[in-house]
């Protein structure tokens, strides 16, 4: 793919000595990505091995080998990196591009005369000729082909000893190296926890972690050199939010899981994608809970991935877990909510299910196995089996084959609990087709049937802790009654979470979510508010009424008063980690529902800043959101100089979520111009695209500039995977059926596999929204003008 082969010789190899063969014609078929070497006489089936010479191009794209570029000081500078995953590894050099085709790498790299050159292994030699430098790295592990990677330029390192003797070093460009010191030391205590918990020790000599000025997805677990988007591995200590610090620890456990779940043990053809992606997105929890237990990240698992897959998989357009994939453009579509974050829930369920020993013991069993080889999700089954006794086959087969999941319709009487299961499904358009789980109620009991009836003495609420991937409904009667300060947090989240989504479907009332909600005026869990923040938020997005939203302010300005009169705007020393987390989401929502003391502060510290430092990184968000919002040109040229000014990741990002954010027709157009120009680097041109939609001031117009550039899209995103994602961008802010005719004219000529699911629940998105809007909004508006 985009390789030119310029010539080829294909040598055999028998007990009689080696043969070369000619080649008399060379095709490549670029709608099957294959390159076709014919000789005269005819091959047998043998040993053979194949030499070409070949060219390509290095390409803007951030897949196969592209430029990273970057100030050092006031001059220009360029690194080159690859990204190889998921088929992109042809676009580099002649290769079976497929995860079972697995091999070893002699890699030798010509390159200028550079400072770092970066391989999978150590470099074994290096020598300068004239003005190149040549390095020949160690031979790699017996590995797939999209994990081989490379980079050299201009790079610093930071670098320590694990306990077992491996090398871990952190790169970055020479102004950012002293900002990898917290994801170095929290790699170094990954690698040492999973050498322990997988009982394998980590097979190669060094692991590297590089953090790239370009790079269009979070991180890339390329074996023992890392890869990563800026943001996903830097903290500066001055200009970090703490949400970001915990994200930075993730992702680097979730690269590292990788290097035994994808890397030792690798899918045999990506229909089992998830085999990579759900364990690493669960196994990075395991360990940042090890790591830091303070932070209690499973309660934030329940909120921030099993949150994300229910509402992703609550459509007719999601997909199995595992999904058959048939033509490489489809891979794209795979990489989401439900190979990732659903994924990683069922294997909570499971977890909470089999045990933690259990668990850990059969992982141990199917890595030993199968190291260096490739698998299927039943060899994963097998080995839990061996170790369990227990038929995980039956249970996992209906979790990861069958779409969506169940919605357990719950009756509470005084001595039972009448249960029915049922699809939950967000669009009241969508076929309710009968489907059935073995569902853990929690209590040891699973149910297996339509309809189960259990005792009450044996549950508060049915799935306590949320580790069952499914929603539940009470009776209103039940809801009336229920204290919900005796309940755990993620158990108030969850109930709460529930409520609203159920609601959202037309299973309930959205006036019942929000009695519901009024007993959560002593809420101060950050976990609990996130929900809170979501629903209030969903309602005003989707409802789409001047009048709710100027009548809702009131009320979130009572909701908020107590937390905001705790928290306040500064740190205090008896602040909690909690605490910390949630004084931005207080003040955000103080911010609008026009909370005037917090709009006026706002305004005050971005008035009196002089640069991004002048506010805390954990409420730059909000002071910017808010000056944006009521503010005019003046605010716009102050937050672009500051976007400019900056070489921070998150800086950038979170001015760009502020410069989005006008009313003004003149500054939309300004903020969405901006976007194909050098001032918006590539990788974070989805953010601001995605930021302008969610900008009801800005709708019609990113919907017009969206159109008027597909192109340039095309020729700068093509193949990134957020550019299959401008559908929903696109159809998530609109609730109006009206607005579907066109959304389809225009997207019915982009149809193709990549695309074919994105606008399909982009379409399904606007018809849920537009069904909850006329069901809900008049009742809405008699609920708060009645409060």
């Amino acid at each position: 793919q985009g390789l030119r082969i310029h010539s080829a010789i294909i040598t055999k190899h028998d007990k009689k000595g080696d043969v070369q063969l000619e080649v008399d014609r060379i095709n490549t078929h670029k709608s099957l990505y294959e390159v076709r070497l014919h000789t005269k006489e005819q091959l047998f089936a043998g040993n053979y091995s194949v030499t070409m010479t070949f060219s390509g191009k290095i390409t803007d794209h951030m897949n196969g080998i592209y430029p990273c570029r970057f100030k050092d000081g006031k001059e220009d500078k360029m690194l080159l990196a690859t990204q190889f995953e998921s088929h992109h590894a042809r676009e580099a050099f002649p290769c079976i591009d497929e995860p079972e085709a697995k091999a070893t790498f002699d890699l030798t790299l010509v390159t200028p005369t550079v400072r770092t050159v970066i391989g999978n292994t150590p470099v074994q030699s290096q020598q300068s000729k004239g003005d190149k430098l040549v390095t020949t790295f160690e031979t790699t592990p017996k590995m797939s082909t999209y994990l081989l990677a490379f980079v050299f330029g201009e790079l610093d390192a930071l670098e320590a000893t694990t306990r077992d003797g491996v090398l871990v070093r952190t790169y970055a460009t020479p102004d950012n190296v002293q900002h990898t010191k917290f994801a170095l030391d929290t790699a170094v205590k990954c690698l040492e926890f999973y050498n322990d918990y997988f009982d394998i020790p980590y097979p190669l000599a060094k692991c590297d972690f590089v953090a790239l000025p370009d790079f269009a997805s979070g991180a890339m677990e390329n074996w023992g050199c890392i890869t990563f988007r800026e943001q996903a591995l830097l903290v500066d200590p001055k200009n970090t939010s703490l949400h970001l610090k915990q994200y930075v620890a993730n992702v680097v456990a979730h690269e590292l899981t990788h290097q035994w779940f994808g890397n030792l043990v690798t899918m045999r053809w990506w229909t089992d994608l998830w085999l990579n992606e759900s364990f690493a997105s669960w196994m990075s929890y395991l360990a940042i809970d090890a790591l830091f237990p303070d932070w209690q990240v499973w309660t934030q698992f329940i909120v921030d991935e099993q949150g994300l897959a229910l509402k992703q998989d609550a459509l007719e357009n999601t997909h199995p877990i595992q999904v058959e994939v048939k033509h490489p453009d489809e891979i794209r579509t795979i990489f989401d909510a439900i190979s990732y974050e659903k994924g990683a829930s069922v294997l909570l369920q499971l977890h909470e299910h089999l045990g933690a020993d259990t668990f850990r013991d059969g992982l141990r069993l199917y890595l030993q196995r199968h190291a260096y080889a490739n698998t299927d999700a039943v060899d994963l089954w097998r080995a839990w089996e061996e170790v369990a006794g227990q038929p995980v086959t039956e249970f996992m087969t209906a979790w990861i084959t069958q779409a969506g999941y169940p919605f357990v319709a719950a009756t509470v009487s005084k001595d039972s609990i009448v249960l029915e299961q049922s699809l939950f499904s967000l669009n009241p358009l969508a076929p309710k087709t009968p489907t059935l789980w073995p569902i853990p109620l929690g209590n040891g009991q699973t149910m297996t049937a339509q309809s189960h009836s259990i005792a009450r003495s044996d549950f508060e609420l049915i799935n306590p802790g949320r580790t069952g991937f499914y929603r539940v409904g009470y009776d209103p009667g039940f809801m009336a009654e229920l204290d919900i300060t005796k309940l755990a947090d993620v158990d108030r989240l969850g109930l709460l979470s529930d409520a609203f989504e159920a609601a959202k479907a037309g299973y309930a009332s959205s006036v019942d979510a929000l009695k519901l909600l009024s007993k959560y005026t002593d809420e101060d869990s950050t976990v609990v508010w996130d929900v809170i923040s979501g629903n209030i938020g969903g309602i005003r997005l989707v409802m789409d009424d001047d009048l709710l939203r100027d009548q809702m302010k009131p009320f979130m300005r009572q909701l908020v008063a107590q937390q905001l009169e705790r928290l306040g705007w500064d740190e205090r020393p008896s602040d909690s980690h909690f605490d910390s987390l949630l004084r931005p989401t207080i003040l955000g929502l103080a911010s609008f529902a026009e909370e005037p003391s917090v709009v006026a502060e706002s305004k005050a510290r971005f008035a009196a800043a002089k640069s991004s430092e002048d506010i805390h990184p954990d409420l730059r968000g909000v002071v910017y959101g808010t000056v944006a919002r009521l503010g005019g040109s003046d605010e716009f040229d102050k937050l672009l100089q500051l976007h400019n000014g900056s070489t921070n990741s998150e800086e950038r990002v979170t001015v760009a979520a502020a410069l989005t954010n006008f009313k003004q027709p003149e500054l939309v157009d300004r903020a969405l111009a901006l976007i194909t120009t050098d001032q918006v680097r590539l990788q974070d041109a989805p953010y601001w695209i995605a930021y302008s939609f969610m900008n009801r001031h800005a709708r019609k117009a990113s919907w017009q500039w969206l159109q008027e550039n597909w192109q340039w899209l095309v020729d700068n995103l093509g193949s990134d995977l957020s550019f299959f994602r401008m559908p929903i961008y696109a159809g998530r802010v609109h609730s109006d059926l009206n607005f579907l005719p066109e959304f389809k004219a225009f997207f019915e000529t982009k149809l193709s596999p990549a695309f074919d699911r994105p606008i399909k629940q982009a379409i399904e998105t606007i018809e849920w929204q537009a069904a909850w809007k006329a069901r809900d909004l008049a009742a809405l508006q008699a609920y708060f003008k009645s409060i």
